[in-house]
């Protein structure tokens, strides 16, 4: 009997010191949250999933907008500030060390400049100011060049009768180095799409990469891009290929595929270049395009088949849902033009390099 009651003595006095812990432990985190709240963001201690503790300190500065009104400005046009002030707790003044941020102003619409400045503290401090922007196509701009290749050849083997449209591999190489290596950016087509209509600033040196008819004869252009990081576009006639996986046999991280129509270049029009184009209904028009979509996997810009078009045309090309189109008039691109007559800068295979930096760098 002595065993038995010394047992139950000790089964009650584990579950006692049981309870304590585990009241202890709950009540000791709850606490430690309490605390951590009431302390706000200056001297909140978080705990992240591997059980290492951050502090989410607050920065000692602070920055004052003056005219906190949300402000209106068009795309392109000068930011005026209308001021800020910045402080240390201590008073020290960090008005001249405050960064402001003017790359959300390259967007039409809801935009923000965002002011930032280091506290004493190490902790940065920042403020924002509401800002929108309006599109605008009457501002000031170099333009885009939009290139136009065509067919690229090994020098080693060069074709029996090449001209104008046929670039040596040696001298595309030496092209795309310099775009490389001078910091040229190649926006995708709704960033092209955005520009002509006034809704974004592209960088100044920006360009457009196209090759029409191919891509068969990329096999040896692709690699000149890859090796430069210079995204193009290959302009594919798809009836000249039986399916999608017979074309991306040709597909590279830097060369996406858009649409030379189906069957659409061929002649039998009566105007331009005499395609048929120029002769098809808006419905012919449509189904075309959307076999070409089918096949090339995008549906984002056309080249117009012998750069032949019509006004209804373009009405058919943004039924279809196309952003843009190109044709082959020879000259940069700007804000305010027809995104379904986009003109291009041809290249011409004997080029230079300077005749080609040329082209690019004219109006």
């Amino acid at each position: 009997m002595a065993v038995l009651a010394s047992a139950a003595l000790l089964a009650v006095c584990f579950v006692g010191v049981l309870i304590k812990v585990l009241f202890f432990s709950e009540s000791g985190v709850r606490s430690a949250d309490q605390r951590a709240e009431g302390q706000g963001a200056a001297g909140r201690q978080t705990v992240s999933e591997d059980g290492a503790q951050n502090h989410e300190e607050q920065s000692s500065a602070s920055i004052i907008l003056e005219d906190s009104a949300p402000l209106q400005i068009k795309l392109g046009d000068a930011f005026t500030e209308p001021g800020y002030t910045a402080a240390d707790e201590d008073g020290t003044d960090l008005t001249s060390s405050v960064q402001v941020d003017l790359s959300g102003l390259n967007r039409a619409g809801e935009q923000q400049v965002v002011y930032t400045v280091q506290g004493n503290n190490g902790v940065t401090a920042e403020a924002v100011r509401q800002v929108e922007v309006l599109p605008n196509t009457e501002y000031e701009t170099p333009g885009l060049p939009i290139c136009m290749y065509h067919y690229v050849y090994d020098p080693a083997e060069p074709p029996e009768s090449p001209d104008s449209n046929f670039i040596s591999t040696t001298a595309l190489a030496e092209e795309m180095q310099y775009l490389h290596d001078s910091g040229y950016y190649f926006p995708t087509w709704q960033e092209v799409r955005d520009y002509v209509d006034g809704k974004l600033l592209l960088p100044e040196k920006s360009i457009v990469l196209t090759f029409d008819d191919g891509p068969n004869y990329m096999y040896l252009g692709t690699p000149v891009l890859e090796q430069y990081q210079t995204p193009a576009t290959s302009f594919v006639i798809a009836s000249y290929w039986d399916s999608k996986e017979m074309l991306y046999g040709y597909a590279s991280d830097y060369l996406t595929f858009q649409s030379h129509s189906y069957k659409m270049h061929q002649g039998g029009g009566n105007s331009g270049h005499g395609g048929i184009y120029t002769a098809m209904s808006r419905e012919e028009v449509i189904s075309d395009l959307q076999t070409s979509f089918e096949i090339c996997g995008n549906s984002d810009a056309f080249a117009y088949p012998f750069g032949d078009y019509t006004e209804e045309g373009c009405a058919a090309l943004e039924e279809a849902g196309l952003l843009c189109a190109v044709t082959t008039e020879n000259s940069k691109c700007y804000p305010g033009d027809n995104p379904y007559l986009l003109p291009r800068v041809r290249m011409i295979g004997s080029q230079t390099l300077a005749e080609f930096i040329a082209a690019i760098d004219g109006a």
